[in-house]
């Protein structure tokens, strides 16, 4: 969902001609807008995005599938000349389908400069791809990952979606990622029609190339989560909550990611909860770090649910450990 460099090459890079994935084979096409809600005690959806992650399997996925609603994986990057270059891991796409989990196929800015919005042409050959890998591989939809960082394309984005909404079966699923402090780049009134979730992506408050301080503070998501309510509908929003921390040295600026599953005993030993900022820090030599916990997942949900938003967003699902899904069983509910 985020664009990192610390996100390694996915392994293969085939034109969108040579996918070929399914075939026949593949079973019927979920009704995306249909969404099936959770069980127990509230009515959020749960989206879990996945990017290549080492210490998880495909097969691991069996153990948290009733904790996720929707996997959202990052699969697909649109080039300059609206081409998408693909990268799914078939494991964990043969893997979804056994559980029946309703894929959203995640697609990305694979230029960093959203120049394939500026051509009418270029915009259609975009849609037209992103239409032709959803119906041939029965997804329940997809993902828009642009992350535009200003207003320069903020009508060419408009345009993209609406184009992509009127191709794509009103059933499908449209899920639009959306970056903090984006410099006005969404065109919010307009979008809301086109789009059926806006995925706000509430952390990296504090990251690499910042100075050390919180993920997503309490009071940082609560007021961007308020701002987005005032342009579109709470049930169109699906609140971020990172799964993962930051390390950084004393006096760097410099952040190395830490999934939850990887922070380790020791990092946890020396931790404390910061209450201002709701969240865990711990400081061990010259080594500062921040990471969301269980505490600060639960705050999220309840925020989710006072706000009465449409679910959450886990970025990545390969990164929790099994405590993380007891959480959001406990809170939220099983979703199948």
């Amino acid at each position: 969902m985020r664009t990192r460099a610390w996100l390694p090459m996915l392994v293969a890079t085939l034109a969108l001609s040579g996918c070929g994935l399914m075939g026949n084979s593949a079973p019927a096409r979920p009704l995306g807008n249909n969404v099936a809600r959770a069980t127990g005690p509230s009515k959020l959806t749960v989206l879990g995005y996945w990017a290549h992650h080492k210490a998880m399997s495909a097969s691991s996925l069996a153990a948290y599938s009733r904790s996720l609603r929707y996997l959202s994986p990052l699969w697909y990057s649109v080039m300059a000349n609206g081409s998408l270059k693909t990268h799914i891991d078939a494991a964990v796409l043969a893997e979804a389908r056994k559980l029946h989990l309703s894929i959203l196929a995640l697609v990305n800015d694979g230029t960093g400069t959203q120049g394939f919005l500026q051509s009418a042409a270029t915009r259609k050959k975009t849609v037209a791809n992103i239409d032709h890998i959803v119906a041939a591989n029965h997804y329940a939809g997809v993902n828009i990952d642009f992350e535009p960082a200003h207003t320069r394309v903020r009508p060419e984005l408009t345009l993209f979606m609406t184009e992509l909404r009127d191709s794509l079966p009103h059933s499908d699923v449209i899920v639009l990622d959306v970056v903090p402090h984006s410099g006005g780049a969404y065109n919010y009134k307009a979008l809301a029609p086109e789009v059926t979730q806006f995925a706000l992506m509430s952390y990296d408050q504090h990251s690499d190339g910042t100075v050390p301080g919180p993920i997503a503070a309490l009071n940082w998501v609560t007021s961007l989560t308020s701002r987005l309510k005032n342009v579109v509908p709470s049930s169109k929003i699906d609140l971020g909550i990172a799964l993962y921390g930051y390390e950084w040295t004393s006096g760097s600026t410099h952040a190395t990611t830490i999934p939850y599953d990887a922070i380790t005993p020791a990092i946890k030993a020396k931790g404390t909860w910061n209450a201002r900022y709701d969240e865990m820090t711990a400081t061990i030599g010259s080594h500062i770090y921040w990471w969301e916990n269980r505490k600060g997942i639960a705050q999220k949900i309840a925020l989710a649910k006072k706000d009465h938003l449409a679910g959450v967003a886990l970025w990545q699902v390969g990164y929790a450990t099994p405590a993380i899904y007891q959480e959001l069983v406990k809170n939220i509910g099983t979703q199948t």
